[in-house]
């Protein structure tokens, strides 16, 4: 795998979310690139202090690492002009928006032999990297039962993330964060039964989504994500219950995470932005030599397989099965780096 020293960052995507990966690089000190195929998206960037391309080659050329952050359906196409340039690339999740592109993907980084990096960023909010190294040290015992909860009030009706051909709806949207907080508490899945319901919603798009998903070991998560908490504020939380005790958090509750029967100490009440520089500065260390990133394109691969048998599961109404990951989940062993940056 080359190794490159990133001084120059391209990020693909102007939007909302693509400003908040500028924000976090214009805190790692790195001179950023910007494209986006709206020009007045590019138009309106030139004030944030990047330069703005018109069109996506001659970004790649400029650049170091390639970071997406376009609607789900843009990614892999995106993502593999970037690969096969021979940059490395990050990549918004989900990772791709079916299991072919992400494969495609993986395997346009592993010919060309650069790094691809999905963005889940939950694992680097403090509150839940935390309760991950709790769980890793054994302080609830063998986890039994995780709730996940992702909730808050209904987004731009007329936004790309309501079409479920080209976002998978909110499971492929909101619900994929807590399936891959699930999957990096307790392992693979092998079984998703989901329930889609739709309050409201704008294009024919649910906006409330319930998942329960059946762990390798045993371990039982129930998921909620729901753009129906009208006029409320976003909030999430989890509740992991093992045999010897129980951690629980919520984004409006204090103190921001406690345990039974021992007190845990965990950072609180971090801002938003953070946990996005905290994730990007992991993957420039990692891009540039260092540890790997506590998640690889191969969780990101597998939080779509399982997002996308629930949304199978909810439109067809069965169970779906899923084959063990050919990378087995590896426990504790990464846990002490991946904290250690939060």
């Amino acid at each position: 795998m080359h190794q490159v020293k990133v001084s120059k960052v391209g990020v693909v995507g102007l939007g909302g979310i693509g400003r908040v990966h500028i924000a976090g690089w214009q805190r790692l000190g790195v001179e950023i690139h910007g494209y986006d195929e709206l020009p007045e998206s590019r138009a309106a960037a030139h004030d944030i202090g990047l330069t703005v391309h018109d069109d996506l080659g001659s970004l790649i050329q400029a650049v170091d690492v390639v970071d997406v952050c376009t609607p789900t359906d843009t990614h892999a196409p995106l993502a593999l002009a970037g690969l096969r340039a021979g940059r490395p690339v990050i990549c918004e999740k989900p990772l791709a928006r079916t299991l072919e592109e992400a494969d495609e993907l993986l395997a346009a980084a592993a010919e060309a032999g650069v790094p691809l990096h999905t963005a889940q960023v939950v694992r680097f909010f403090p509150e839940y990297a935390a309760a991950r190294a709790a769980v890793a040290a054994g302080r609830i015992g063998q986890p039994a039962v995780l709730r996940l909860t992702r909730e808050g009030d209904m987004p731009n009706p007329h936004g790309w993330y309501h079409d479920i051909e080209r976002s998978a709806g909110i499971i492929g949207d909101v619900m994929v964060h807590d399936i891959d907080f699930a999957r990096w508490i307790a392992g693979d899945v092998v079984r998703v039964f989901a329930r889609l319901m739709r309050p409201a919603g704008p294009q024919n798009g649910p906006t409330h989504a319930y998942a329960i998903l059946t762990h390798v070991g045993g371990t039982i998560t129930h998921l909620t994500a729901s753009w129906a908490r009208l006029g409320g504020p976003f909030r999430t939380s989890f509740e992991l219950a093992g045999s010897e005790g129980l951690l629980d958090y919520a984004t409006d509750q204090r103190p921001a995470l406690r345990t039974a029967p021992a007190p845990l100490v965990a950072a609180a009440g971090s801002t938003f932005g953070e946990p996005f520089t905290i994730e990007l500065a992991e993957f420039k260390a990692a891009i540039e030599g260092g540890p790997p990133a506590r998640v690889s394109a191969r969780d990101g691969r597998e939080a779509l397989a399982i997002a996308l048998a629930a949304l199978e599961s909810a439109q067809t109404g069965r169970a779906i099965d899923l084959p063990v990951s050919s990378t087995p989940y590896v426990g504790s062993a990464p846990v002490a780096a991946e904290v250690a940056s939060a």
